[in-house]
């Protein structure tokens, strides 16, 4: 969780989200220009998605290559065989 949102407003600038003007946190007298509290949430949301779609892709590779069973990708999530197959199946 810390890398990640670590991670979120180094993404936001490289991807060129609009900046806002908000108060430096170690000194509030100094204005910043870091990235909207606004532009980072919805860059969280689209990498939550982004990230869920490369999950699903890992879960079929170690099911090809290691021959996983739904139940055992249900058990690694703490979800059952079914809510597994639901999240992670390949859309046709």
């Amino acid at each position: 969780m810390v890398a990640v949102r670590r991670a979120l407003p180094d993404l936001g600038r490289e991807f060129g989200l609009p900046r806002g003007r908000y108060p430096d946190p170690s000194n509030p007298k100094r204005a910043t220009l870091p990235l909207g509290p606004l532009e980072l949430a919805a860059l969280a949301i689209e990498s939550r998605d982004a990230l869920e779609f490369i999950a699903a892709e890992h879960v079929e590779r170690a099911r090809e290559l290691d021959g996983l069973t739904w139940e055992q990708v249900g058990e690694r999530f703490g979800t059952s065989m079914q809510s597994a197959h639901s999240r992670f199946r390949r859309s046709s």
